[in-house]
């Protein structure tokens, strides 16, 4: 089955290919929601949380772990929405720092996966070219 969101932009930041079958390809990103990754930037020391959501009825998103069997229901092509969400750490707090919203297309693209990234929130922070570089680093 196919998880589309209709209104998934025409006009995309990043597209590029992943060089695994579309099952590992959707297992990964399925495998990024609740993790999350320390990353230093500039002076500060960021975590950076990942909340993934898949289409639902192409109208509007669900978490992943409330869908049961998704991995084994999907064909072809599904749509993602991957929350990014920066907080700085410091010794005495937890500061928030940013929101980035984003759109994933994954589609079969004979033994790869072609991915489509659209960035939705207007935030400053994270682009496309990192959530590339967070997938990446997961299949590897």
């Amino acid at each position: 089955m196919r998880r589309i969101y209709h209104r998934f932009p025409k006009r995309c930041d990043l597209v590029f290919d992943v060089n695994v079958p579309f099952n590992d390809a959707v297992a990964t990103i399925v495998r990024l929601n609740g993790s999350h990754e320390a990353a230093r930037l500039g002076d500060e020391m960021v975590r950076i949380d990942f909340q993934v959501q898949v289409a639902d009825h192409k109208i509007s998103f669900q978490p992943v772990d409330e869908v049961p069997g998704l991995l084994y229901d999907l064909t072809e092509a599904v749509d993602f929405q991957i929350e990014l969400k920066e907080t700085v750490l410091s010794s005495e707090r937890r500061i928030p720092r940013s929101r980035n919203v984003f759109l994933v297309r994954l589609e079969e693209a004979g033994m790869a996966t072609e991915c489509t990234i659209a960035k939705t929130s207007s935030m400053a922070g994270l682009d496309a070219l990192d959530l590339k570089r967070f997938i990446l680093g997961a299949v590897s």
